[in-house]
């Protein structure tokens, strides 16, 4: 049986990244035999080569302009499947971290999963928010339930989070990648949905961490509960937004998961066009991609 660290290929996609934390993620895929990184077209990149060049397992391409996340990987991965043996790919963003034996745990899990004849699609460890320290859970049935709740170590889960997902490559080039012209944002939300439409399943653990900002920083705010939503970007509400209505047409989203999220666009409204400082900003955009949602115009944004 192949080791982990020659039988796993790690995907890495940036984008102006932090040098302190991308330095991190890849000092710690320093023992696998590769890693594939693409650059999504940063507005400087000599830092990064100059980063790059530290790590001798790390194969950098550097894209001339943002093509967007989902893209990224498509190509990173299709520069791996031309060149090299692996069974598995696993994704990060440039802003995560694996915890320790992350990516053994993983690994392991995926081939006792497979073992017993299930057609995996893809695992992921939990998260743990790097700003708050808090962890996730994961949605099963359309409701998100964490590590107290867990029967078993690993589990059956409505999706996963793009980074830190271990997937058959296999699989990957079945479904064709993801869907690039979401750009950004459910990218992997889509992903999860296809692959289940065609009898994968997607399995989460505990067992194993990977930190991760969830944006550019993190709001906590108290709704029946305390809960926790990504301070993002404006422009990147544009993105959620129009996805989340691409989503809601599709046949192949769960009518729990299209039910969730019309809840969570609404409390997104509510807390951006009202109490954030930016409220006016954040409005137009999410407005503006609603309407290009309804309008399948999809893409970078016009």
């Amino acid at each position: 049986m192949r080791d982990f660290l020659n039988d796993v290929i790690p995907v890495v996609v940036t984008y102006n990244a932090e040098i302190k934390v991308l330095d991190d993620l890849l000092n710690s895929l320093q023992l696998f035999d590769k890693v594939q990184l693409v650059d999504n077209g940063s507005n400087s990149v000599a830092e990064l080569k100059e980063l790059c060049s530290k790590y001798a397992n790390l194969a950098a391409s550097f894209l001339p302009a943002n093509v967007g996340l989902a893209e990224a990987q498509n190509l990173a991965v299709d520069s791996i499947t031309t060149n090299d043996a692996c069974t598995f790919i696993i994704l990060f963003d440039q802003d995560s971290v694996p915890v320790e034996n992350c990516i053994e745990v993983l690994y392991n899990y995926a081939n006792q999963l497979k073992s017993e004849g299930i057609k995996l699609g893809a695992i992921g460890p939990a998260l743990v928010d790097s700003f708050l320290d808090s962890r996730f859970g994961f949605i099963k049935n359309g409701k998100r339930f964490y590590k107290e709740e867990a029967e078993n170590n690993i589990f059956e889960c409505d999706g996963i989070n793009s980074s830190g997902s271990l997937i058959p490559l296999g699989v990957w080039q079945d479904l064709g990648g993801n869907n690039s012209s979401l750009f950004i944002d459910h990218v992997e939300t889509d992903w999860c949905f296809r692959a289940r439409a065609a009898g994968y399943e997607c399995y989460g653990t505990f067992d194993a961490l990977l930190s991760h900002s969830m944006g550019e920083s993190t709001i906590k705010y108290w709704f029946f509960g305390w809960r926790t939503m990504p301070d993002r970007t404006p422009e990147r509400h544009y993105y959620l937004f129009r996805n989340s209505i691409f989503l809601q047409q599709q046949s192949y989203v769960p009518i729990s998961w299209k039910y969730k999220n019309i809840l969570k666009l609404i409390l997104t409204i509510g807390y951006f066009g009202v109490f954030h400082r930016q409220r006016v900003k954040h409005i137009s955009n999410m407005y503006i991609g609603l309407k290009d949602g309804i309008n399948k115009r999809l893409g970078v944004k016009k």
